[in-house]
């Protein structure tokens, strides 16, 4: 039977009830229409470059939120089981960054199953490259580039950091998961079609590099035991090989809670990723 199967040491009932994010979190809809509706506001207000293409596929683009010369730029992944949302929905995570002098980079890619995972993460390392390329053209000092981003973007977040390290300033993967092995027993990888093989390739916990820069994983406080372990393991991971490593729990934040956690000035997130920034 399904349930007897174990995937990183869980049934597929077990990996449902601590992985399955939107069951989790019901009231998940009301948090991407408010997304939606602050970015589009954010857009308004803010200007920038909009759908940039960083590669060939439709949804490889970047928005660049500007905040004068020679800034720190923080670049940031969205989430949604790499199947699911877009960088439009977290235009408003750049406002009080680009107020602070920080310039903001929000990076698209292609979703599966119209990509695979390996093309997935090709797409997030062109963004990157691309950052690097141009940030001259909008202000930023290439030399002083944080990478972000939540969920599926936290995963992302800690590969490209792990692949880039000579190149970035810092990491702050936000809700991620390093270790996909719970995801052969979920249902997103009808989607993903991840085998055992890729599945430990592309777990940023089997990859970790040193030296390395620091690394600010960060959770909400209400997450469950199974995110709250892949934080913990990974940062015992990343510490092991002499890196320096903060993990961050946001108390009272849940899954998408912590989110807005990051784009809260005053939340120990936020000042904890401006502080990153601002000392790159």
């Amino acid at each position: 039977m399904a349930s007897e199967v174990l995937f990183g040491g869980m049934t597929a009932a077990e990996i449902d009830r601590q992985y399955n994010f939107r069951k989790l979190v019901p009231e998940h809809p009301a948090y991407f229409a408010r997304w939606q509706a602050e970015s589009e506001a954010v857009r308004a207000r803010l200007g920038g470059r909009y759908d940039v293409p960083t590669g060939p596929h439709p949804r490889q683009r970047a928005d660049v939120f500007p905040a004068g010369t020679n800034a720190p730029v923080l670049v940031f992944i969205h989430g949604g089981y790499w199947r699911a949302l877009s960088k439009d929905q977290h235009s408003f995570i750049a406002a009080p960054y680009v107020e602070r002098g920080v310039a903001v980079v929000l990076l698209g890619y292609g979703l599966c199953p119209d990509v695979t995972m390996d093309e997935l993460c090709g797409h997030a390392q062109a963004g990157l490259d691309w950052v690097f390329a141009n940030a001259a053209s909008f202000g930023g000092d290439p030399r002083r580039v944080v990478l972000s981003g939540h969920s599926a973007g936290g995963h992302l977040t800690a590969k490209l950091v792990s692949e880039n390290r000579d190149r970035v300033a810092g990491g702050i993967p936000i809700s991620g998961l390093y270790d996909l092995e719970p995801m052969l027993g979920f249902e997103v990888n009808e989607q993903l079609r991840l085998d055992p093989d890729s599945a430990r390739r592309l777990s940023p916990i089997h990859a970790v590099p040193a030296p390395a820069p620091l690394l600010m994983p960060a959770l909400g406080g209400l997450e469950t035991d199974a995110m709250h372990r892949q934080q913990a393991e990974y940062a015992l991971a990343w510490a092991a090989q002499g890196n320096a490593v903060r993990e961050i729990v946001e108390p009272g934040a849940d899954h998408f809670s912590v989110v807005d956690r990051f784009a809260e000035p005053g939340s120990t997130l936020f000042e904890a990723a401006l502080a990153m920034l601002k000392e790159s």
